[in-house]
């Protein structure tokens, strides 16, 4: 049951794009949409710290006491949990990389037992991710704040793409490990 080098590479570039979609679903403000129809166009996009509308093209803090977002009993605090889920994210996201490049220079024996402990910290990026999502959709669903005609958008779908593939990198890095044969399998030929 070992794990090669060249698995742990693969994993590591595989993960570095999945934590650039964890970033991006962080910073840009495109969780939820809503397009009011015509005559004018005007789009709101609300981000997980930022509300963007293209009619004046201005972005405000969001959800905001002052604008009036918080009049919804637990809107903001359920919010704010999402983003803080997506902050933890990216903190474990980057720990992950570390231990990656840390399993990559370490020693085969070292490596052999690694696989444990990365499919634990991929499966440690996705649950703040999931929840956030989840907390997200709950919010679609139930709160008075969002016109009908509200959608889900670009960054929703990437969190929900990022927390799902890092799933399946746990299980996929979990698979190798114990299917692979043990490095002492292979005797040279004398």
């Amino acid at each position: 049951m070992a794990v090669s080098l060249l698995a742990y590479v693969v994993t590591f570039f595989v993960f570095l794009c999945n934590y650039a979609l964890t970033i991006v679903a962080l910073i840009m403000p495109k969780w939820l949409s809503f397009v009011a129809p015509m005559p004018l166009y005007m789009e709101t996009d609300y981000g997980l710290f930022r509300l963007c509308r293209s009619f004046t093209r201005d972005c405000r803090p969001f959800p905001s006491d002052e604008q009036g977002d918080c009049s919804e009993d637990g809107f903001c605090e359920l919010w704010r949990a999402a983003a803080a889920g997506m902050v933890l994210a990216a903190i474990l996201g980057g720990l992950t990389i570390l231990a990656l490049l840390g399993t990559m220079c370490s020693s085969r024996r070292k490596r052999a037992r690694a696989w444990m402990t990365l499919s634990g910290l991929f499966v440690l990026h996705a649950l703040p991710q999931a929840f956030s999502m989840g907390v997200i959709a709950y919010l679609f669903n139930s709160s008075a704040t969002f016109y009908v005609g509200t959608r889900y958008n670009v960054s929703f779908i990437i969190c929900t793409i990022s927390w799902c593939f890092s799933i399946f990198l746990a299980a996929v890095l979990s698979l190798i490990a114990i299917l692979s044969p043990p490095e002492y399998a292979y005797q040279p030929i004398n």
